[in-house]
């Protein structure tokens, strides 16, 4: 069942009992996006699935409540067909994963440092996909040595406007962790590095909690592969360090990229949590 938004503070001690990186969670439960809360109880809820509008979501608390396992169970299959994307879905504690392992069986497909499925739903139907997700921990004597041997870059860096916000296109973008423009521009930061006039990579703030500050890019198609995103990153990690925030880095461990880049910036591996993919429908 659905919490109602006035009722979200009811959830927040299951959040609170998660110790990893829940920020995109807190930014629902905070009221900073729309998200939906499913709960076992509107009352006293001792179980919680947080939906963020991205994507992403994460399941809380009693693992053994029968009722709501059944209902997880046609949650993650999307046996009635509302789920129009694939969503990612973390879990806390963890011992979900067996229990996840048990309601699914063969249904859950384990890709465990494997490349990501580039069209889950087609490949994979009635499925669900064990990934593995990384936080990590930043370690601002490790940046400073790799900002310090960065190569000049002759391309301008600006902070990322209102133009930017709502012009560009991609997967990891700031239109999809803030309600609009102007919620970006007062409460977020971004910089963007331009080439032949146009944006070709940015470093935003996805996510921001106190001192937490969750670092997102984005780059343009046609300038991957050339480690642009190593100097937005860089602008970003100094303001965030100028302003004593703590910059915050998570990504799949299959995202071979953003791996890479993280430990380049001062990030090291923390933990290592199960990431599930919940696919889609099939479009014939």
């Amino acid at each position: 069942m659905l919490l109602s938004a006035e009722n979200y503070d009811k959830a927040v001690k299951l959040l609170n009992k998660a110790k990893f990186n829940t920020l995109f969670a807190r930014a629902v439960l905070d009221g900073h996006v729309k998200g939906k809360v499913f709960v076992d109880s509107r009352t006293d809820p001792e179980t919680c699935l947080i939906l963020h509008p991205y994507g992403m979501s994460l399941l809380l608390g009693k693992t053994d409540n029968e009722e709501f396992n059944a209902w997880l169970e046609g949650y993650m299959l999307n046996k009635d067909g509302s789920r129009l994307r694939p969503e990612w879905l973390q879990i806390h504690p963890a011992t979900w994963k067996p229990v996840i392992e048990e309601i699914l069986g063969k249904r859950l497909i384990k890709k465990k440092g494997a490349p990501e499925i580039p069209n889950p739903a087609a490949s994979e139907p009635n499925k669900v996909i064990e990934y593995t997700r990384v936080n990590f921990k930043f370690d601002s004597k490790k940046y400073k040595t790799f900002r310090a041997s960065l190569p000049q870059n002759g391309d301008d860096i600006i902070r990322t406007d209102r133009s930017i916000f709502q012009n560009m296109v991609g997967t990891v973008i700031p239109k999809f962790f803030w309600r609009d423009a102007t919620h970006f521009l007062k409460e977020g930061v971004g910089f963007t590095l331009m080439r032949d006039g146009k944006p070709a990579t940015t470093a935003f703030c996805a996510f921001r909690q106190g001192k937490k500050f969750e670092i997102g890019i984005e780059t343009a198609q046609k300038y991957r592969g050339m480690r642009l995103a190593r100097y937005v990153c860089v602008a970003l990690i100094d303001y965030s360090l100028e302003n004593k925030l703590e910059p915050v880095w998570s990504c799949r461990l299959e995202n071979a990229g953003s791996y890479r880049l993280a430990q380049k910036l001062g990030f090291e591996p923390e933990l290592f949590i199960p990431y599930y993919q919940l696919v889609g429908p099939v479009h014939h």
